[in-house]
């Protein structure tokens, strides 16, 4: 194993303890790039890219779904794990003196759109060895690195999809 594949390996490990333990200040320092912010913004776009990827596939690998299987299966299973997305009245609820409706409402539907991010990265994960690479899942990709905050979004969604390694059977 490479410097980069066990820095990566050691990443994913504790993005998903940081997200089963709830700790955002955890998981903001197990994304850095090991070189932290001194990494050249092209090295660090690769780290986050490999960084998601990897935290689709251990998704789909705890998914314990089939290859191959519909959008639709994944998605459900997803929703089974996470429960439902918020809803803008849950997500104004949480702060009504700071979150206003017009604030909530964008909120919901980039949780939407992050969540259907996680399904086509997950999707990946599954797709047979010999099958071509669903384009949405490439979209996705893009989209989720291109942007920081849904780039964390969709990390912590995959982190909690991911097995805790902390956890014993």
């Amino acid at each position: 194993m490479t410097k980069d594949q066990s820095a990566i390996a050691s990443a994913t490990s504790a993005v998903t303890a940081a997200v089963h333990a709830d700790d955002l200040a955890a998981l903001y320092r197990a994304v850095m790039p090991p070189d932290g912010s001194a990494t050249p913004p092209d090295q660090a776009a690769t780290w986050f890219a490999t960084l998601v990827i990897r935290l689709a596939l251990a998704a789909a690998a705890a998914s314990e779904l089939e290859r191959g299987c519909s959008r639709e299966a994944v998605s459900g299973w997803i929703e089974q794990v996470l429960g439902p997305p918020p809803t803008p009245a849950l997500l104004r609820a949480q702060d009504p003196g700071r979150i206003d409706h017009v604030e909530a409402v964008r909120a919901a539907a980039e949780h939407g759109r992050c969540r259907e991010y996680a399904v086509d990265l997950v999707r990946l994960g599954l797709t047979e060895p010999e099958d071509a690479v669903d384009e949405r899942g490439a979209a996705a990709l893009s989209a989720v690195t291109g942007d920081k905050q849904r780039q964390i979004t969709v990390i912590q969604m995959l982190g909690r999809l991911a097995p805790d390694p902390g956890r014993r059977f």
